[in-house]
């Protein structure tokens, strides 16, 4: 029998089969920053290996494998042998990170991840406003610095073995980590590189702006939404986010220990964008409020007036 009947003779699903590589996977636990192109890589690699890449998104979503009813809700995924790569935030930073376990970060710069999960969070119905995205941004930074504190920065994170992919490699050199991702997750394929870019060329795309979020079929890996375009782009406000060093919390604990009280929301990214706690700290104390609140009575003239407070 000929190679063409034979593969005449299958069924669909077969033939379909018989256009991917044929691999044996190796599961890595996925962490990903919110809005760095998870789902993106997913769906190129899904193009790239087919029905057979398993795939699992941890948060209550059934996996891609027809006869794996849930997601095992197990760090790392129970069904690793069939499952090649899951999805999980870590929001909690508790993700164990065990020596030996093979983890594909996803990350990104923050000021335009923030942009997009900011077009998330009104979509689901927090308040379109400048000054909630003010708010939006401080509280997100203080998560994203845990998150790369934890998978991006650390000795951990740096271990051979653990593939960390940046959203703007992803976006600007598809074709290339798409085929370090699938050597990863396929150790010793080699990969197509004609596939590749077929796949690159051709994946669904989506496009978040403006509180909505568009498919675009078959539009293929495109550049990602500058941040100058959203409606509340400043110049001064992000030039202030890029300079972000220090979480709220922090902001927080040091107007509560020094002055009684908390930091005005206005000034909070401000506050954030001090190098150190310390420095905060040196600020705070050399405010009229702070003197005025730590003068000694005994050093008043009386009947003068106290030092006016400045607005902080």
């Amino acid at each position: 029998m000929s190679n063409m009947s034979s593969v005449s003779s299958m069924s669909p699903e077969s033939r379909i089969s018989a256009q991917f590589p044929q691999v044996t996977f190796a599961h890595a636990s996925g962490v990903s920053w919110p809005r760095s192109g998870h789902h993106l890589l997913v769906r190129l690699l899904t193009g790239y290996f087919g029905p057979a890449f398993g795939y699992c998104e941890f948060y209550n979503v059934k996996p891609s494998v027809k006869d794996i009813p849930r997601c095992c809700g197990q760090r790392p995924c129970a069904n690793a042998n069939r499952i090649a790569l899951t999805k999980d935030h870590d929001f909690e930073l508790n993700t164990p990170q065990i020596p030996g376990q093979r983890y594909l970060v996803q990350y990104r710069a923050f000021a335009p991840s923030v942009v997009s999960n900011f077009e998330l969070a009104v979509r689901n119905g927090r308040e379109d406003s400048a000054a909630s995205f003010r708010v939006f941004v401080s509280a997100e930074f203080s998560r994203y610095l845990g998150f790369t504190q934890r998978w991006v920065d650390s000795d951990f994170a740096r271990a051979e073995g653990i593939l960390r992919v940046l959203y703007e490699d992803l976006v600007t050199d598809p074709c290339g980590v798409l085929s370090e991702a699938a050597a990863y997750l396929a150790p010793g394929h080699e990969p197509d590189t004609a596939r590749i870019r077929a796949v690159v060329r051709e994946v669904d795309a989506q496009r978040v702006a403006d509180r909505k979020i568009e498919t675009l079929a078959r539009a293929g890996v495109h550049a990602s939404r500058r941040v100058e375009d959203f409606r509340y782009h400043d110049p001064a406000l992000f030039a202030l986010i890029e300079g972000l060093r220090l979480p709220r919390g922090v902001v927080q604990d040091a107007f509560r220990s020094l002055l009684g009280r908390e930091p005005a929301e206005d000034n909070m990214l401000r506050f954030q964008a001090f190098e150190t706690r310390a420095a905060l700290e040196d600020h705070i104390r050399a405010t009229p409020e702070f003197l005025r609140r730590h003068e000694a009575p005994e050093g008043r003239h009386r009947g003068a007036h106290p030092l006016p407070r400045r607005a902080s």
